[in-house]
């Protein structure tokens, strides 16, 4: 991350992901949910999961599996941002491009009590990429790439146990290997690459009193994670450094909290509230270390310290998500679903970036379907409207002008049933 806030914004984001499935809200970029049937309901899920989206939501829903049964999810992101910066004669938006995603699940019953399982999914898959022609007057006319690209990948062995009839407990143990990519203007163009891995897990609880009414708890550990990787500037050489260095993050993903209800005012009917919380107002900055002491030595230089120095400063606020969903079942088969979200962004206009804007969302979901005695199969559809920003044109915006987003999120997901 060599040149100004850009960067620096993205690659944040980036690091925050790459341990917390959910700690991060859609802003562009991360999934917010994985499993069909929950995403046309907006995520509202905790209180009653038992399909592959429990290994996202909450692990705890595996100790009602009816059975042993296996289920593929796919998705894909469709974002389009736009940039206006009048005073620089700059109105761009983002090329066409889709970032798929999506999950496998696996969980089976050891006994009346006990049930294991392992998940493998990718909660974030997304990016940015625009054309540097129309961008280029940010830059003395410079005509460059600027791309960014997020996945996230993880491995969730998971076990639950049923305590009772009405109270299961489980727990999924988080491996996440995380990519980024991004290029952007800085000295000449600048690339960075970067992976990273970590170790979390998800603690959860499911209450069901009665067949009406049920309760979800879950709960994400904060994670350490160090993200490695190598960093260009195509013209670092006319500093006197080398054109490409190494450099590490290393920083603490703060906790999330989940806690959901479900009512049942109608045999046929199903409606659901979960509130999250996350704890982003932790992360106050993010350090950067260089292998190259060239590099260290002009993140302090007066004329390039913008195109070096790559700490992280965040000033970021706690988020609270509030999601809504509704399921009817039309008969003992089909089902159709609605659901609503409100997505906040934890951090203040002066972070705003192109290549990861965070934009707070309005999201509106819809799905159906079908469950037979062996084979399910469920499909939904997320329309994130974002709420444009308005940066401010001063010293401290790292990118004055209006950003927007919206983002198309199709999915489905069809699941076997062994018995």
């Amino acid at each position: 991350m060599k040149p100004r806030g850009i960067t620096v914004r993205f690659v944040l984001s980036a690091a925050l992901i790459v341990l917390c499935a959910t700690f991060l809200p859609a802003n562009g970029l991360n999934l917010n949910g994985s499993g069909s049937r929950a995403m046309g309901m907006a995520g509202a899920v905790l209180a009653w999961t038992n399909d592959v989206s429990l290994f996202y939501f909450n692990p705890a829903g595996a100790a009602n599996a009816e059975g042993t049964w296996i289920s593929l999810f796919e998705t894909n992101l469709l974002p389009s941002g736009t940039y206006v910066a009048a005073p620089y004669g700059v109105d761009a938006k983002t090329n066409s491009k889709i970032y798929p995603a999506g999950a496998l699940g696996f969980v089976k019953p050891l006994s009346d009590k006990l049930t294991i399982g392992l998940g493998v999914y990718t909660p974030s898959g997304t990016g940015a990429t625009w054309d540097g022609e129309q961008l280029k007057n940010l830059v003395s006319g410079q005509v460059a790439t600027w791309e960014s690209f997020l996945g996230v990948f993880t491995v969730s062995p998971l076990v639950a146990y049923k305590v009772s009839d009405q109270l299961a407990i489980g727990a999924s143990f988080n491996f996440n290997y995380g990519m980024m990519d991004i290029k952007r203007p800085g000295v000449g163009q600048y690339e960075e690459s970067l992976t990273g891995t970590g170790f979390g897990a998800t603690l959860g609880l499911q209450f069901t009193p009665s067949d009406k009414l049920a309760f979800g708890l879950s709960y994400k550990l904060p994670v350490n994670v160090t993200l490695k990787g190598d960093a260009k500037m195509a013209k670092a050489n006319l500093l006197g450094a080398s054109l490409e260095a190494e450099i590490t993050r290393k920083t603490t993903l703060p906790m999330w909290l989940g806690a959901g209800v479900s009512f049942k005012p109608m045999d046929k009917l199903r409606l659901a509230l979960d509130i999250n919380w996350t704890n982003w107002k932790k992360l106050d900055q993010i350090p950067v270390e260089f292998s190259d002491p060239v590099w260290t030595a002009l993140m302090s230089h007066p004329d390039y310290k913008s195109a070096f120095n790559q700490t992280i400063e965040l000033d970021w606020k706690d988020c609270i998500q509030y999601r809504i969903g509704a399921e009817y079942m039309l008969n003992n088969q089909w089902a159709v679903r609605l659901g609503y979200m409100r997505d906040p962004s934890p951090a203040p206009l002066e972070t705003m970036n192109i290549l990861l804007p965070q934009i707070p969302y309005n999201m509106f979901t819809l799905g159906a379907g079908y469950s037979g005695a062996k084979f399910s199969v469920n499909a939904a559809l997320e329309i994130l409207r974002g709420q444009e920003q308005t940066v401010p044109f001063e010293p401290t915006s790292k990118m004055p002008g209006l950003h927007n987003m919206n983002i198309m999120v199709p999915s489905i997901t069809i699941a076997y049933h062994f018995n």
